[in-house]
């Protein structure tokens, strides 16, 4: 992984600043948990009176450790420097606090301005904390998903919050976790996704002319046979946006009614014809 630029850095920066006021704002005065190391820090933090931005950084410190002896400098690089950003934001933001009357609406704050957060230092390729190390060591070295990690590590610190905080507080950290996450991952991938459609038509030619005329779009053909017939054909993939999906449907039925049509969701497309993207 290279090393961060400058803006990468204000990014990541920023990101974790993000982070820090979703929690101190909006989690901790409301008396709501959340998954992750944060989740971890704050059942500590609730039990001993000690800082959170001092427990958040003692937490991630022998993970850190371990991914930097077993993966290597370069790898664990940027979960160093987001972490201890993150840390100090934490720090800095301990003031900030947003108490509610209610809490779903704190809920839903936290986790939105904290998902806000992490999406701005995915976008540059940053990560808050050590969970990250612990999922591509296990990864690497044991064949466990990142998904697999991800999930059973917030069900064990959603499964401490309750027994720790109690039940109602633990649906509220689903809550935060849940939304947060998404936030988060639209942020990375965009929100205006784009359908791929993979085309199997006797009239490609035909098809692929209206696509690249009344769509300005590009195109490629795939090989292809068919596993009863075995003929060869021509496949169809392009990716058009969401608002040309309906018209790209019936455009390929007025060429070929026999035509098969595969529609898929694209998270995020790069090249002429779609936005670049930027950090």
């Amino acid at each position: 992984m290279s090393r961060l630029s400058g803006k990468e850095l204000l990014w990541i920066a920023g990101g974790a600043l993000v982070m820090a006021i979703g929690t101190n704002g909006f989690v901790l005065p409301n008396g709501l948990g959340q998954g992750g190391f944060a989740g971890l820090s704050i059942i500590a933090h609730r039990l001993t009176g000690i800082p959170l931005a001092a427990i958040y950084g003692a937490v991630n410190v022998p993970i850190l450790t371990f991914g930097y002896l077993r993966l290597g400098r370069r790898f664990t690089e940027r979960a160093v420097i987001g972490a201890a950003l993150f840390t100090l934001a934490l720090h800095v933001t301990r003031q900030v606090q947003f108490p509610m009357d209610d809490l779903l609406l704190a809920t839903l704050y936290g986790g939105v301005v904290g998902g806000l957060g992490w999406g701005l230092m995915l976008r540059a390729g940053g990560t808050s904390g050590g969970m990250d190390i612990l999922a591509w060591y296990l990864k690497r070295h044991h064949g466990i998903s990142l998904t697999a990690t991800y999930t059973v590590a917030d069900a064990i610190i959603l499964s401490a919050v309750a027994l720790t905080l109690g039940t109602s507080t633990a649906f509220y950290a689903l809550i935060i976790t849940f939304v947060g996450g998404r936030v988060g991952e639209y942020l990375q991938e965009g929100i205006a996704r784009a359908k791929a459609a993979i085309i199997i038509s006797d009239r490609p030619e035909a098809i692929a002319r209206v696509i690249m005329d009344d769509f300005s779009r590009g195109l490629t053909y795939l090989s292809g046979s068919g596993g009863y017939t075995s003929v060869e054909r021509r496949v169809i993939l392009v990716v058009v946006s969401i608002r040309e999906l309906a018209r790209l449907k019936v455009a390929i039925q007025d060429v070929d009614p026999r035509a098969f049509v595969i529609v898929t969701d694209v998270t995020e497309v790069m090249g002429e014809g779609f936005e670049r993207r930027s950090l």
